[in-house]
């Protein structure tokens, strides 16, 4: 985990640090979800995926990429998902998330928040539409990819209630998920990026 805390980063304004949040939900029709998916994984991605691993404390892990929407369906129901991960990932978003209530307050952070959950619930039509281009119409797995994408765009408004920047771990989660690829996690020894 990162040595520096929310708690040792200076605190945004009241407006300022919402109003990043209020303009990640506005923004987040310019992205380009889940167009990546199944593409080669470009050394910048490999890079970033690492640096996110490294930011979480889970050490080298390889990082693999994933040629299509099945084998991300067959990945993401396996069982050996790592829990260190799960866990390093809830602890940072639980550590921003006193930080923006601390900053705020618990009501005016939600409400941002909210802001982001609502723009962010057409993440499902996007995942959709890039799944039915690769010749797969499975609505479960189209949810589960929107729900991925849909919880790094909270995170990410979390990250800006607690005036972090984008080496913050769940920054960088959701500018892989933003620039088209789908973070589906740590499974074994390895984190797979579809």
């Amino acid at each position: 985990m990162r040595t520096d805390s929310p708690s040792s980063q200076p605190s945004p304004s009241r407006g300022e640090g919402l109003g990043r949040v209020r303009a990640l939900a506005s923004e987040l029709i310019n992205a380009s979800w889940f167009a990546a998916c199944g593409e080669p994984l470009l050394p910048a991605e490999r890079a970033e995926t690492e640096r996110y691993l490294s930011a979480l404390a889970l050490g080298a892990l390889a990082v693999e990429g994933v040629p299509g929407w099945s084998e991300a369906a067959a990945i993401a129901q396996r069982q050996d998902w790592s829990h260190r991960w799960w866990e390093a990932e809830e602890r940072a978003a639980q550590d921003l998330k006193r930080a923006g209530a601390a900053a705020f307050g618990d009501g005016p952070l939600m409400a941002a928040l909210s802001a982001v959950a609502e723009a962010s619930s057409a993440l499902h039509g996007h995942a959709a539409l890039a799944a039915a281009r690769a010749g797969v119409a499975d609505p479960a797995l189209s949810r589960v990819a929107a729900g991925a994408a849909a919880m790094a765009c909270h995170q990410m408004g979390l990250v800006l209630a607690a005036g972090l920047g984008e080496d913050h771990p769940l920054a960088i989660k959701y500018r892989l998920f933003a620039g088209g690829r789908w973070l589906l996690g740590v499974f074994g020894e390895r984190c797979y990026l579809f």
